[in-house]
C-alpha cells in the first residue's frame, strides 16, 4: 500500500479519539500540542494526552511530530493497561512508520502486550501454582511517577561578587538573608577569561573551586562558603559545567565536540566536550561525585547541556548514531538550503526528516548524561535536588528547542529533576525576537505559564531572569524588573532566582514582593 494512503488510514483511525471540535482551545503550533499533552501524559493523564495526540495526527499531518504523536497514543493506552488498543496502535505506527526511530521500542511494547493479553487468558492459578507470564523489561520509556514536593525557593545567582577576602563574602550573605533569599545558587567552575573571585588565591586560571583530581582546582572555597551560607539559614546548590568543563584538555582532539560550517562546509572541531567519548563521561562523573562529597544542598547543571543545530558531528556521536539508525549523520542528510544573513550568520531554510531524528536522538542523548551524572553526584550525597537550566525557547516552541539546542522540557520531565530552571532573560528576548519591552514581560508570563502547566508544581518551576544586561552593560530598572516578577508570579507562586546578583541592584526594596500578583 502506497504510503500516502497508509497516512490517511491513520488520521481515520485516530479521528475516533479527537476532541471536540466546539469550544476548543485555540492550539497555535503542533509543538505547543505536543507538549500539552506530553505533560497531561507524565502527570497520569493519560486519556487526555491520547486526545491531544490524536489532534496533532488530524490537525497537522505533515509535521514530524505525527510519527511521535503515533506512537505516543499507544504508550498511552499501554499505561492505561488497555493492552488491546495498544498493541493495534504500535502495529499502526511500526505500518505507517517502519523506519521510524521509534520502531525498536514499538516492536518491544507489541512484545509486552502480546504477553499481558495472554496472561488474561491463563487458568486461574492454584496458591501453590503462581503463573508468572515472562515479559521483556522495558528501559525505553519512562514511567509515570508521582510529582515529587519541593520547597519554593528564592535565589540569588553568583556569578562573581565583589569583595576582597571571606569576611566581606558573609556580610553579604548576611544581608540576602535579611531581604528574603533563601538559597544561594554559587559558581563553582571557572572558565578561561570569566572574572575570578577577588577573595580567591588563583592557582590555575580555569578549573573549578572543589577539590578534585578530574580538573584544575582553582582554589578550594566552596567548604567555607557554604559554611557561611548555612550559618545564616541559606541553602546553596553548586552550579557547575558540563560540556564546557574540558579544562586543560581542549588540545585533545578526540574529546572536541565537532561542529558543521557552513562557510568552509567541513566539519571542524568546536568549543566543548564530545559527550560521546567514554573517558569523557568517566571525567565529568568524577568531577560529579566529588561535587556530592561537598554539604551542598543541591547542584545547578549550566546552560552548557546542549547542542546546537550543527553539532556534534564527532567520530563517537556517528558512530552511536550509525548503530542505532543504520546511517551516519551527514550535513548534507539534514539542511536545505542554508543561506548567510546580512549580519553573517547562517541559518537554514528547512530541515530535513532526517535531521529531526538526529536532533532528538541528541536531546535523549544528553539527557541520558544528565542522569549518569546526577548518579554519580548521589553515590556522594544521595538527598542532593538538582536544576537543569533551559533555554525559554525549549519551553516555548518543542521544535525551535530541538533544532536548536537538543533540549526540551518534555524530555528533561522524564529524568525527574528537582528544579526546571527556566531562563526567563527578557533583554536577549528583546534582542533575538525584536521585541519592546513590554512585548518581552509577556512572553517570559507565557513561558511561565506553560512551564507550570507542563511540571505540575509550581515550586519545582525556577524562573530566572535578569537584573543586569550584559550587552549594553546596564542594571535593569528596578520598575522593570518589578514588572517581569508580576507577570511571572501571575502565573503561580514559582521557585525564583535574580541573576546575576551584583550589589548595584536595588534587590532589598523587592523584599516582600514573593507572593503571587493574583
Amino acid at each position: 500500500m502506497k504510503k500516502w494512503a497508509v497516512r490517511l488510514i491513520l488520521i481515520l483511525f485516530v479521528s475516533l479519539y479527537a476532541l471536540p471540535g466546539e469550544g476548543q482551545e485555540k492550539i497555535e503550533n503542533p509543538g505547543e500540542l505536543y507538549d500539552s499533552s506530553m505533560g497531561l501524559y507524565y502527570k497520569g493523564r493519560c486519556e487526555e494526552a491520547a486526545k491531544g495526540f490524536s489532534k496533532i495526527i488530524q490537525s497537522f499531518p505533515e509535521s514530524k511530530l505525527v510519527s511521535y504523536s503515533q506512537y505516543m497514543i499507544g504508550l498511552c493506552h499501554f499505561k492505561m493497561e488497555r493492552y488491546e488498543e495498544a498493541l493495534k496502535q504500535f502495529e499502526l505506527y511500526l505500518k505507517t512508520y517502519p523506519e521510524g526511530d521509534r520502531t525498536k521500542e514499538a516492536e518491544r511494547r507489541i512484545q509486552i502486550s502480546k504477553a499481558k493479553l495472554k496472561e488474561t487468558t491463563l487458568p486461574q492459578a492454584t496458591p501453590s501454582e503462581k503463573v508468572e507470564p515472562k515479559t521483556e523489561e522495558v528501559t525505553s520509556a519512562p514511567e509515570v511517577k508521582e510529582v515529587k514536593k519541593v520547597k519554593r525557593r528564592i535565589c540569588a545567582q553568583v556569578f562573581y561578587l565583589n569583595v576582597q577576602n571571606i569576611e566581606e563574602v558573609e556580610k553579604k550573605v548576611k544581608e540576602l538573608k535579611r531581604i528574603g533569599v533563601d538559597t544561594l545558587i554559587l559558581r563553582v567552575f571557572q572558565n578561561k577569561g570569566d572574572r575570578m573571585y577577588k577573595f580567591v588565591t588563583p592557582r590555575h586560571e580555569e578549573g573549578v573551586y572543589f577539590k578534585t583530581e578530574y580538573a584544575p582546582v582553582v582554589e578550594d572555597i566552596l567548604g567555607p562558603l557554604t559554611e557561611i551560607a548555612h550559618r545564616y539559614g541559606l541553602e546553596v546548590f553548586a552550579w557547575m559545567t558540563t560540556r564546557y568543563a574540558n579544562y586543560g584538555l581542549e588540545g585533545n582532539s578526540e574529546y572536541r565536540c565537532k561542529s558543521y560550517n557552513f562557510e568552509t562546509r567541513k566539519v571542524e572541531e568546536t568549543r566543548g566536550f564530545n559527550l560521546f567519548h567514554p573517558d569523557v563521561l568517566k571525567r565529568l562523573e568524577g568531577l560529579f561525585r566529588d561535587l556530592g562529597r561537598y554539604p551542598i544542598e543541591g547542584i545547578l547543571f549550566q546552560d552548557d547541556l546542549i547542542l546546537k543545530h550543527n553539532e556534534d558531528f564527532n567520530t563517537d556521536a556517528n558512530k552511536a548514531f550509525l548503530k542505532e539508525f543504520g546511517y551516519a549523520p551527514h550535513p548534507d542528510r539534514f539542511y536545505v538550503d542554508p543561506y548567510k544573513s546580512k549580519s553573517g550568520t547562517y541559518y537554514v531554510k528547512a530541515y530535513t526528516e532526517d535531521f529531526w531524528s538526529w536532533a532528538d536522538w541528541k536531546n535523549r542523548w544528553l539527557m541520558n548524561v544528565a542522569q549518569k551524572l546526577m548518579d554519580a553526584a548521589k553515590e556522594s550525597n544521595p538527598n542532593l535536588r538538582f536544576a537543569i537550566n533551559l533555554y525559554y525557547e525549549a519551553v516555548l516552541n518543542h521544535t525551535n528547542g530541538v533544532a536548536w539546542f537538543s533540549q526540551t522540557l518534555s524530555k528533561a520531565l522524564e529524568k525527574d529533576f528537582d528544579y526546571y530552571v527556566v531562563m526567563a532573560y527578557h533583554r536577549q528576548a528583546m534582542r533575538e525576537k525584536n521585541l519592546g519591552v513590554g512585548k518581552a514581560i509577556d512572553l517570559m508570563a507565557e513561558v511561565t505559564q506553560k512551564a507550570v502547566k507542563l511540571v505540575g508544581d509550581p515550586s519545582k518551576v525556577l524562573m530566572k531572569f535578569q537584573i543586569y544586561d550584559w550587552k549594553s552593560y546596564e542594571v535593569v530598572a528596578q520598575k522593570e524588573v518589578e514588572k517581569i516578577l508580576a507577570g511571572i508570579l501571575n502565573q503561580g507562586e514559582v521557585s525564583l532566582a535574580f541573576y546575576p546578583y551584583l550589589d548595584q541592584f536595588p534587590l532589598h526594596l523587592l523584599k516582600g514582593k514573593w507572593t503571587s500578583s493574583k
